[in-house]
């Protein structure tokens, strides 16, 4: 465990350079939000910091790739399977951190414009939400990294992201050709009532399956 806290604080050390970049990005969302006539419209914060935390993480392959890290660290007494777990906890913890940060400040921001009461319950699943759909970009970006590297990852996780996005929507299309309404059907009732266990569920799986598939493709790559 130790081996694996050292490589995430070699990581954050890395990290450093982009803080006034964190900081600005914070700072241009909060300004955004606080310009909001609508309060509901202010949540959007907490989907935008819970992204910008995560894809600031993601900045670390870069560092190492750049660098050629990986050749110096395999000569440490590590594992390949350690290096790709800690990518995955920091990318993780970030993307949660952010979140988090995104939740109180909406909370904070919305009580302050209108002292209504604010439903707890629906800030945590939009929360939990951003962490699931920018989990799921990590969970494809990350193997493409270590597939083709940092810059090539990038433009496969384009493509990717593309088809995905034209399935999507093409299940949106289909549903409402075929007059589906989901709002008569019981799986509705079943989201309302287990939606944060749900979506936590589900983020888990697709950052396991992801983490298997990168220690896969990372075991077998020539340092």
């Amino acid at each position: 465990m130790n081996i694996i806290k050292g490589l995430i604080i070699k990581d954050l050390l890395q990290l450093k350079s982009y803080k006034k970049t964190l900081i600005m990005f914070i700072m241009i969302f909060l300004i955004t939000s606080l310009t909001q006539e609508n309060v509901e419209d202010v949540n959007i914060l907490i989907i935008m910091l819970t992204l910008g935390f995560g894809m600031f993480s993601i900045a670390t392959f870069n560092y190492d790739e750049q660098a050629k890290a990986d050749r110096y660290i395999l000569t440490l007494p590590l594992t390949k399977k350690d290096i790709v777990l800690s990518k995955y906890i920091l990318v993780i913890c970030s993307t949660i951190v952010g979140a988090i940060l995104g939740m109180i400040a909406s909370f904070v921001i919305i009580f302050a414009m209108s002292k209504e009461m604010i439903n707890i319950k629906d800030m945590i699943s939009l929360g939990l939400g951003g962490i699931l759909g920018i989990g799921i970009v990590e969970a494809i970006q990350i193997p493409c990294i270590y597939k083709w590297g940092a810059e090539r990852g990038r433009i496969q996780l384009l493509i990717v992201v593309a088809i995905i996005t034209l399935l999507v929507g093409g299940l949106f299309f289909l549903g409402d050709k075929m007059n589906i309404n989901l709002e008569e059907n019981c799986v509705i009732d079943m989201l309302n009532n287990f939606l944060p266990i749900i979506l936590v569920a589900i983020t888990a799986i697709i950052y396991y399956f992801s983490y298997k598939v990168s220690y896969k493709i990372y075991s077998k790559k020539e340092i």
